[in-house]
């Protein structure tokens, strides 16, 4: 769909320059507008998969506020491939919101389903697939996604740590195969009592150069205080780069309490990955923050 060429930028924020610690951020939010980050990795593979079927149509799911289904939207529409996207929520619409309205403005045809029935068809897809009919998994997370996170650093020996967010782990298992061992991998849960996602991460992958750090969900998955407001804002004045609330930005707010723990030594290089989702700034809820 794209290539992807890393831009990395160091952090000199006046915390980070003062702790010795080198910060860098790989910008792959900056790959699109809206097929960014860990979503272009995860959709690549399935993609390919796609073009080697005999299907004609894609499908897939995610929430009222998914990025995934923006992406795959977005990316189907470069191409020319009907989609439909299944939505957790009976109660919705196409206008509840900017998310499902962008999938609509793209093309996407959107089904809204009760949660029951999501999570049926989230276990069991075999219902939905069809000759015609190609399903991507909710968030890209399969095999294929996994083997396209693997891509996203080029060169892991240039860093003594990199730091990833998580949310199904599929990005995080997929980076950490990628490393082959080099560097050691920090993932940063976006969701409260994620301990569980170790176990998914070990099925995934056969290295042991990682750590699932699960105390930086600051209240949990899509939820921020004003707290994660303020840090947002002076990083965006201090770096330019804007962070989004549910991801990126609380594993930049975890990133400087290990620094200031002095979990990192002076002088070490640590790699952060945006993972885009930037649309995630355009929530109501965000916005009233």
């Amino acid at each position: 769909m794209f290539n992807h060429v890393p831009f990395v930028q160091e952090i000199k924020t006046p915390f980070v320059v003062n702790s010795g610690v080198r910060l860098f951020m790989q910008r792959d939010d900056q790959i699109h507008p809206f097929v960014s980050g860990n979503k272009w990795f995860k959709l690549k593979h399935n993609f390919r998969d796609f073009e080697a079927s005999k299907a004609t149509s894609i499908l897939t799911f995610g929430g009222a506020y998914s990025n995934h289904l923006v992406a795959t939207a977005v990316a189907c529409a470069m191409q020319q491939i009907p989609c439909v996207g299944i939505v957790r929520g009976d109660e919705l619409k196409t206008n509840s919101n900017y998310i499902l309205r962008l999938c609509a403005e793209f093309g996407m045809t959107l089904k809204f389903v009760s949660r029951e029935v999501y999570t049926t068809y989230k276990n069991d897809t075999s219902e939905l697939e069809q000759d015609e009919t190609f399903v991507i998994p909710e968030g890209g997370d399969n095999a294929s996604g996994i083997l396209g996170c693997q891509d996203m650093v080029k060169d892991y020996s240039l860093f003594d740590s990199v730091a990833v967010p998580v949310g199904t782990s599929t990005t995080f298992s997929g980076v950490i195969n990628g490393s082959r061992g080099q560097s050691h991998i920090h993932g940063f849960a976006a969701l409260k009592d994620a301990s569980y996602l170790s176990e998914v991460v070990r099925d995934n992958t056969s290295f042991d150069n990682w750590t699932l750090q699960t105390k930086f969900s600051y209240g949990g998955f899509g939820r921020f205080d004003q707290s994660q407001s303020d840090f947002n804002k002076q990083f965006a004045s201090e770096t330019g780069i804007l962070l989004d609330p549910v991801y990126t930005g609380k594993m930049m707010r975890g990133i400087y309490a290990m620094i200031n723990e002095l979990q990192f030594k002076r002088g070490q290089k640590v790699l952060c990955i945006h993972t885009g989702g930037l649309t995630g700034l355009l929530s109501q809820k965000w916005l009233d923050s």
